[in-house]
């Protein structure tokens, strides 16, 4: 009973299970100022991604002469090309640079002047000019002088005609005319000037554009009502009067020249009726161009209800047949400069049609001692009509009251 009571009292035992995974880790301490930064191996893969490929030589100098970012735009060039530069370089480079200079950049040059000059040589009479005073820089003539390093004159970098001609080479740089696009566009300009699609505005139009008065609302109702009924109302267009036109198209190589004759003025409303040949004939018949001729056996084609030149214009190339309206469009958008008609034709467009076929139809009339003459109108050209001035000239002189 007493060992018994002695014994300790032995208490159940537990089995303990261990979790198969492993212990999650704590984070990695990172630096302060490592913090949010890619791994290592990351930040170098993309420096690398984004480092430009290295430029050859070629690449850098022509970046250097055409680029309008080039370093040479905003340096003294007299830094840059001088005679203590250019004894630095090459026996070779310096031989070859010496050839591209004028004759008058060295010192082997014989300088010369008339002998009328007071520095001109004193043995020679005056009025006498030999072959040693005539300044031929460019001549073969001049082939004897050494072009090398040692004649070479310092002075040459330091001349205010070298100095002018590298600031020009340095404007021309800034405002990108030496880079691909433009030389793209001069290439692309040259080519339309020799075809004809493309030329230089004319200096009349471009004045007139740069000085339009500003309008008032009744002048510009006034100005838009100018049209060839205006002109027979105020007696600049008369009965009998022939209207020339004229116009090149030298991308078809055609020169359109038609005769109109103005047949008849309604003097009620001054609408105008227009008689010109078939085909591509100029000129008129010529019982249509004398003074009370019987009408004899011609074809004859009319044009009634013309206000406006261009529409008078659109039915003299359609009778010729030689001009297309698209080719005569594309003409006109080439002389505003323009490519294509994509989004219709501007108020410029229309202005420059507009303006163009004013200029191209002169008024031809009688003088008033040549109206009964008959005999004489037989054998003259147009009847005997002398030039009066274009319909734009004239339309000038209806809008300013004259």
């Amino acid at each position: 009973m007493d060992s018994e009571a002695q014994a300790p009292a032995v208490e159940p035992t537990r089995t303990v299970r261990r979790s198969a995974r492993a212990p999650a880790k704590a984070p990695a301490k990172t630096p302060a100022n490592a913090a949010g930064a890619p791994p290592e191996s990351l930040a170098k893969g993309k420096r690398k991604a984004r480092e430009p490929a290295e430029k050859s030589p070629e690449e850098k100098l022509e970046y250097l002469l055409t680029n309008s970012k080039s370093k040479l735009t905003d340096v003294d060039i007299s830094d840059v090309i001088n005679y203590e530069n250019f004894l630095e370089l090459s026996e070779d480079v310096q031989n070859r640079l010496c050839a591209l200079l004028p004759s008058t950049a060295f010192s082997t040059y014989p300088a010369s002047v008339c002998s009328t000059h007071p520095d001109g040589p004193a043995s020679r009479e005056p009025g006498s000019q030999g072959a040693e005073d005539r300044m031929e820089v460019d001549s073969s003539a001049q082939g004897n002088i050494l072009r090398n390093p040692a004649t070479l004159d310092p002075m040459v970098f330091s001349s205010p005609f070298f100095l002018s001609a590298a600031h020009t080479f340095q404007d021309h740089l800034y405002s990108s005319w030496l880079g691909k696009k433009a030389l793209d566009d001069l290439q692309k300009f040259q080519e339309g000037a020799r075809t004809g699609n493309i030329h230089a505005d004319w200096k009349d139009e471009v004045w007139e554009l740069e000085r339009q008065p500003i309008m008032t609302k009744a002048q510009r109702k006034k100005l838009i009502s100018a049209d060839l009924t205006a002109l027979a109302k105020h007696g600049l267009l008369q009965e009998g009067d022939v209207l020339a036109y004229k116009r090149s198209f030298p991308a078809l190589d055609v020169v359109v020249e038609k005769d109109v004759l103005v047949e008849k003025i309604d003097m009620r409303t001054y609408i105008i009726t227009l008689s010109l040949s078939p085909g591509t004939q100029r000129e008129l018949p010529p019982f249509l161009l004398v003074q009370g001729a019987e009408e004899q056996d011609a074809k004859i084609l009319t044009m009634e209800d013309v206000f406006d030149p261009v529409a008078l214009e659109r039915g003299v190339l359609d009778v010729d047949g030689r001009v297309r309206s698209a080719d005569k469009y594309a003409q006109d958008l080439a002389a505003c400069g323009r490519a294509d008609a994509s989004g219709g034709p501007t108020d410029e467009v229309k202005n420059m049609i507009s303006v163009r076929a004013w200029k191209s139809f002169t008024v031809w009339r009688w003088q008033e001692h040549m109206r009964q003459q008959t005999d004489r109108q037989i054998t003259q050209e147009r009847g005997g009509r002398e030039r009066v001035a274009t319909l734009f000239y004239l339309r000038g002189c209806c809008l300013s009251g004259q």
